[in-house]
């Protein structure tokens, strides 16, 4: 008997998913070594896992600075309504018994006296701390796809220019405080939907994969083709963004130069040797 000849398409398929196993494979192994872009993936996911965490923390003080101004409120009024009664009671005790000695009664006030201190106090910190500050909440970093699949470039580019603004935030709070955090702020707003683009990509590329020769294939090739496009687009949006906080880098620093700060000391050198060399003549 003779072997049945496989169909052309079907082994073009074969082909093409055997091509792409050792493409995953050989990206696995570039991300163990450190040599791919989805090292960049991994700094960005350390990056969201710290802001996630600050903001957090930052949360968390702000509500243990609330609770504890509210502790003060509600305990010190307590202790100002309970020990205003008895020792108002003890004083008319007193006065009925005409004992004219001081008794118990007066430490009761005093209490109360301390009491309502403690929970005014209380209330003027609660208007000091305000409301619940405002945290931008980072976005996670874009999924991988495969290299050579469609949009994989743009996916990676969106990765790099993030783990960029990662990079140039802290520069920029050190040189003008605030700048930092409007990037960050500008990240925030626009990584969600580049992200979720990423995302649509990594679907369509499964579709793809998964039935190849399909009309769904077809399908997912022509909408994963679309995409991509919005995704660089983004991305050049990006580049104007890094290249807009690339110039502010190069601004004058708002503080005192170099030479400001350093001109009085070398100023102070060079008369200390004058000294010391006309010392030396005489």
């Amino acid at each position: 008997m003779s072997k049945s000849r496989r169909d052309p398409a079907e082994l073009a398929a074969l082909i093409e998913q055997g091509v792409a196993r050792g493409l995953d494979l050989v990206d696995s192994w570039r991300v163990a070594t450190g040599k791919a872009p989805k090292g960049q993936v991994k700094a960005l996911a350390i990056q969201h896992r710290r802001e996630l965490e600050a903001n957090r923390k930052s949360l968390r003080k702000h509500r243990a600075k609330i609770q504890s101004a509210q502790s003060q409120v509600t305990g010190g009024a307590v202790v100002a309504g309970v020990g205003g009664a008895v020792g108002l009671f003890d004083v008319i005790a007193e006065l009925t018994a005409s004992s004219g000695a001081p008794g118990p009664a007066w430490m009761w006030l005093g209490a109360a006296g301390l009491g309502l201190f403690v929970s005014i106090r209380g209330r003027m910190r609660l208007h000091r701390i305000g409301p619940e500050p405002h945290v931008v909440e980072p976005v996670a970093p874009p999924p991988s796809l495969p290299r050579g699949r469609m949009g994989a470039e743009e996916v990676s580019r969106l990765t790099s220019v993030r783990v960029q603004v990662m990079t140039m935030a802290p520069a920029l709070d050190r040189l003008y405080p605030g700048a930092g955090d409007e990037l960050r702020r500008a990240d925030a707003e626009a990584a969600g939907p580049l992200t979720a683009l990423a995302e649509r990509l990594v679907v369509l590329d499964q579709l793809q994969r998964e039935l190849p020769g399909t009309s769904a294939a077809r399908q997912a090739s022509a909408s994963a083709d679309v995409v991509r496009g919005r995704l660089a687009d983004g991305c050049d949006t990006y580049d104007e963004l890094l290249a807009a906080a690339a110039r502010l880098l190069a601004a004058p620093d708002a503080h005192r130069s170099t030479a400001a700060i350093l001109g009085p000391a070398v100023n102070a050198m060079l008369a200390y040797a004058h000294g010391l060399q006309r010392a030396a003549d005489l």
